[in-house]
């Protein structure tokens, strides 16, 4: 059976004091909502239809990445659940329909795919979760058979029904000719004069409809309403996913000092020590080990690779056996071959570092092809900048290159080349010779050193 998913993500969040909808608040490197459709696109969910507030419709479309064929629609008026529902309702076409929100990230696929199995015997779902204080959250009232007759919000419960424990997280699903039957029966509350969804639960009792819940953890059902509740839910999201990994086998030093902001896969008996931090879609082979105050964006890092703290990879295929750091920047589009070493103070952007060579100290390479076995010298420069245009230097296998050099590219330094310290190059370099190019020294007699004048 077909499936829309039907996303609330109408709240303006006033209570994070920012000009961004609530939904488009970061977690983890991601909109909050980006998180529920990632969740969605491995859950065999057809299309999405998500409510957005007014005039914000370019924001969400311009934020969101996602597979799935979705629809934006706007919900001009703050009107309540019920009535976001009712606005998204005249865009789906399947049979049945689940109803989400863009400010609770953590749902998984395996509730997405319960709620959907539940449905097969009822005509409404509910998520929801068992916790030791239910404060704040509306508590799922059942009957003596245990079917859920009402949710009750907090303000309205008397005090036997603050003592239940099993509270409603927002999240629904519905047979779609239901859902518009009950929500078309919905009635104002009349407090706030908001139609409110919960209200479709009690209506549903009443009418004799099929209807269940499916129980699953607090932090699941997390909502994320401030700043403060995204550090919770940075929390809850970095124990989830370090902990999958120490699941895998990864070694993690301490757990609440690892960042996860992405998709990171690693191999066999891979190290990461504390205040890493993981951006994009990230690989680690097997022997990885992440030294401290690292941040791998976009990479991939081969066997046995050492990286050292306070380095920042972005972009880069790092092969196996590599060294890199400490405080190295490998920037977009570096290849380093198998033994390559990148030191202290070392910048790096387009540019192959071949197998076993070594730039160890205090360099900039950009827009550079380096073979193997290659020695680049402490304080070399590739100029690749004319100021225009971006030119290639080209450095060959076994070529030694002193400290303190200038490659004035385009230009080639041939297999066996040694090039003094020292120098600016800005022509040729042949194989297997030594090339040199120095001012002549000299030393000025009687010259005096410059002194202040007295103020008077």
């Amino acid at each position: 059976m077909a499936w829309t998913a039907v996303i609330l993500a109408a709240g303006k969040g006033t209570r994070m004091a920012s000009q961004q909808p609530k939904a488009l608040q970061k977690l983890a490197g991601r909109a909050l909502i980006e998180h529920v459709l990632v969740t969605l696109s491995m859950s065999e969910i057809d299309d999405v239809v998500i409510i957005h507030p007014p005039e914000t419709k370019e924001g969400f479309i311009e934020k969101i990445q996602t597979e799935i064929k979705t629809t934006f629609v706007e919900q001009k008026e703050a009107l309540g659940t019920a009535h976001a529902v009712k606005t998204a309702l005249p865009h789906v076409a399947t049979e049945n329909l689940l109803i989400l929100l863009g400010d609770v990230p953590m749902l998984t696929k395996a509730s997405v795919i319960k709620l959907k199995e539940k449905l097969k015997n009822n005509q409404l779902v509910v998520l929801t979760a068992s916790v030791e204080d239910p404060s704040g959250y509306g508590r799922i009232k059942k009957d003596q058979e245990g079917k859920p007759c009402a949710i009750i919000e907090e303000l309205d419960c008397n005090d036997e029904q603050k003592k239940i424990k099993e509270i409603n997280s927002g999240i629904m699903a519905f047979n779609t000719e239901t859902a518009k039957n009950l929500i078309g029966k919905i009635e104002p509350n009349p407090k706030k004069n908001e139609y409110y969804l919960t209200d479709a639960i009690e209506i549903a009792y009443h009418e004799g409809i099929e209807a269940t819940t499916y129980t699953t953890t607090e932090n699941e059902v997390f909502g994320v309403n401030s700043k403060k509740d995204l550090a919770e839910a940075e929390k809850i999201n970095r124990q989830k996913v370090t902990t999958e990994l120490m699941d895998a086998g990864v070694t993690i030093i301490d757990p609440e000092r690892v960042d996860v902001r992405g998709n990171l896969t690693c191999g066999k008996d891979v190290t990461i020590d504390v205040n890493a931090v993981f951006v994009g879609d990230v690989a680690l082979g097997n022997g990885v080990t992440v030294g401290p105050f690292t941040i791998i964006t976009d990479s991939e890092i081969g066997d046995a690779t050492n990286v050292f703290s306070h380095s920042n990879i972005e972009g880069a295929n790092i092969g196996s056996k590599c060294n890199i750091g400490p405080f190295a920047r490998i920037r977009p589009e570096t290849k380093l071959e198998e033994g390559a070493r990148v030191g202290n103070f070392v910048e790096t952007k387009k540019s192959v570092i071949g197998k076993g060579s070594k730039v160890n100290h205090l360099t900039y390479i950009g827009d550079a092809i380096i073979g193997r076995e290659t020695n680049i010298g402490a304080g070399t420069i590739t100029c690749n900048y004319d100021g225009v245009n971006k030119h290639q230097t080209v450095i060959g296998d076994n070529v030694f290159i002193g400290s303190g050099v200038e490659l004035v590219a385009p230009i080639e330094i041939e297999n066996g080349a040694t090039v003094g310290a020292g120098s600016t190059i800005s022509k040729h370099a042949p194989g297997e010779k030594l090339t040199i190019e120095r001012a002549k020294q000299k030393t000025i007699d009687g010259w005096k050193r410059p002194t202040k004048k007295e103020e008077k």
